[in-house]
């Protein structure tokens, strides 16, 4: 079975089926969709739910093989209540991707047996270990923070002490081996700010409201020219693009993406940068073009994945944690991003926002 969000049938089959429904990836166990009956049920947001994964509510575990499964389990509200389900696994494609489209059902409570106790016990051991995950998560934030930048100060200062006190002892290749050491050590604090980036964005807490997007981007586009005035870009911003969303992460997801077409632009001649939207089957999309470098659609999958570049680092400069943020802040505000490309003949990015969209 393939349930599609483009199908002409998909809202009334799941966003408006009143039983509670959700999609996760079949291998990964990652949230991909969920309808408001479940979000009603589990007492999420849909950006929050969708951060979640099958551990989060419980200790369960997803049925191998291509057959409905039906299962009893223990879970928990948002708020820490127990809730009783009876779930419904089906193998279905979603987007593309191998999935289960589960239905959950409420159980009437009845009298606990030895099962039920052993199954609560199980929950709140499996609460004990992700709120000790997450403890453990804060401090290694901590420690990629402080703990790790100040080696790294020492290295650089050193090494440029050395390069201002004994160059001339140490020759052309003793100074070359240190300005590499300084460069290098300048990467790695590029990443960890990357690295620190791409927490903050999933764990800041969602304060959506009415945001205009056109201003935001001509303001990062000024920005842009201002740092690199020598630059020749013509940009196209459509006026009064609008949607309900965190006023800051939409920020940085403009950041990111026009960053990036500025970036992979800059050998194109006339280099051109579009910011906009469109309607497709009801649902608003928005676009950051360029006709810059662009990329092989065969490595499109890899696009969002933490360190991973499409182009060497003597071509484009980066850190390889973009575009893997800007997916992170796409999927908090409960939707999706996806690209279009060819080499040379530059990029699109396309995004949609969970939120409700604000009319012209």
């Amino acid at each position: 079975m393939a349930l599609q969000e483009s199908d002409a049938g998909y809202r009334e089959l799941f966003e408006e089926n009143p039983e509670a429904m959700w999609v996760c990836h079949r291998d990964t166990g990652r949230f991909l969709a969920v309808n408001e009956a479940a979000l009603r049920l589990y007492g999420y947001r849909r950006s929050q739910f969708l951060e979640l994964d099958l551990a989060r509510l419980g200790p369960i575990e997803p049925p191998t093989g291509g057959k409905d499964q039906v299962v009893s389990c223990l879970q928990r509200s948002q708020d820490g209540a127990e809730l009783q389900l009876q779930l419904t696994w089906h193998p279905v494609t979603f987007q593309g991707e191998p999935a289960h489209l589960v239905l959950a059902r409420r159980i009437e409570p009845g009298p606990e047996g030895p099962d039920q106790a052993v199954l609560r016990r199980q929950v709140a051991e499996q609460l004990a270990q992700l709120e000790a995950a997450h403890r453990e998560l804060e401090a290694f934030s901590y420690s990629v923070s402080h703990d790790l930048r100040a080696p790294l100060r020492h290295i650089d200062g050193f090494s440029r002490a050395l390069l201002d006190d004994y160059g001339e002892a140490l020759g052309s290749q003793g100074q070359e081996y240190l300005t590499r050491i300084c460069l290098a050590t300048g990467k790695m604090a590029q990443l960890i700010d990357a690295v620190l980036q791409l927490v903050r964005a999933g764990r800041s807490e969602l304060e959506p409201r009415e945001v205009d997007l056109s201003v935001k981007a001509q303001v990062i586009s000024l920005e842009l020219k201002h740092k690199e005035p020598e630059r020749r870009v013509e940009f196209e911003i459509a006026e009064g693009v609008r949607a309900e969303a965190d006023p800051k992460l939409v920020r940085q997801l403009l950041e990111i993406l026009i960053g990036n077409a500025w970036k992979f632009s800059s050998k194109t001649p006339e280099a051109r940068i579009r910011f906009g939207q469109k309607e497709e089957n009801g649902e608003r999309i928005y676009f950051v073009s360029d006709n810059g470098a662009g990329f092989d659609m065969a490595y499109a999958e890899k696009l969002f994945t933490v360190f991973h570049r499409l182009h060497r680092a003597d071509e484009f400069e980066g850190s390889g944690v973009g575009l893997a943020i800007a997916q992170r802040i796409v999927t908090r505000h409960g939707g999706r991003i996806w690209a279009e490309s060819a080499p040379g003949q530059g990029a699109t990015l396309y995004f949609t926002l969970g939120c409700k969209s604000v009319d012209n």
